[in-house]
């Protein structure tokens, strides 16, 4: 209902002052355009109403470029346009089970081709950190750190301090790290070492997020 009736607000004061001489030539959103015009076409920046609503740039008369469209079954499609067809990259939302859900897909002629996946992780900030693994062991639902070593966890660490976005904390001699979490999952480990020759302590800290689900180990070297 708002939707219709800021439609209409758009809608009357424009025809009531004559300042709609611009055409869009797809049916779908030949209703109403505001926006720049060339030659009667709509062109460069404007929006349009019909079918779906449509901001964003324009190239004789059709959607061509950058632009996002608001359909009427609530999604959302904000990507790359050609004559009026959904074209390159662009980002999909939807709700699915009630939950709001966005993708990536690469578009041809308005049909999806293929899903653009996100990076399996994201190291977001490492610090005194010399050599920094992170691999996949399987399907499963944890994350393990390994601070200092390969394959366990060192004993000559202190002050360890961990944060999970989800998950259960398991922080034992030979396991620290989350189990049964919900991915995507961000997580942070911070801790004190000693250097090679023991006359200094440094502090250790990595923030990582893991976008795929997996059985997953971060092996932290310094």
């Amino acid at each position: 209902m708002k939707t219709k009736i800021l439609f209409l607000a758009i809608i009357f004061p424009l025809i009531a002052a004559g300042q709609i001489p611009c055409k869009v030539m797809l049916k779908d959103l030949d209703s109403v355009y505001v926006g720049k015009c060339k030659n009667g076409l709509a062109h460069g920046q404007g929006e349009a109403w019909g079918k779906f609503h449509y901001k964003g740039k324009f190239t004789e008369g059709y959607p061509q470029g950058q632009g996002m469209a608001e359909y009427p079954d609530g999604s959302v499609y904000d990507g790359s346009w050609k004559k009026g067809l959904r074209d390159g990259n662009g980002t999909l939302s939807t709700i699915e089970n009630g939950k709001p859900v966005k993708r990536i897909w690469v578009w041809e002629n308005d049909v999806k081709q293929k899903e653009v996946l996100p990076p399996a992780y994201k190291v977001i900030t490492q610090r005194n950190i010399n050599r920094l693994r992170v691999y996949k062991q399987g399907e499963g639902s944890y994350v393990w750190f390994y601070p200092n070593s390969t394959g366990g966890v060192s004993s000559d660490l202190s002050d360890i301090q961990l944060s999970g976005s989800n998950g259960s904390e398991i922080n034992q001699s030979q396991k620290i790290g989350y189990e049964n979490v919900a991915f995507p999952f961000k997580g942070s480990i911070r801790y004190k070492s000693w250097n090679k020759l023991r006359t200094t302590q440094f502090e250790i800290f990595l923030e990582i997020e893991i976008t795929q689900s997996g059985n997953w180990v971060v092996e932290i070297q310094n």
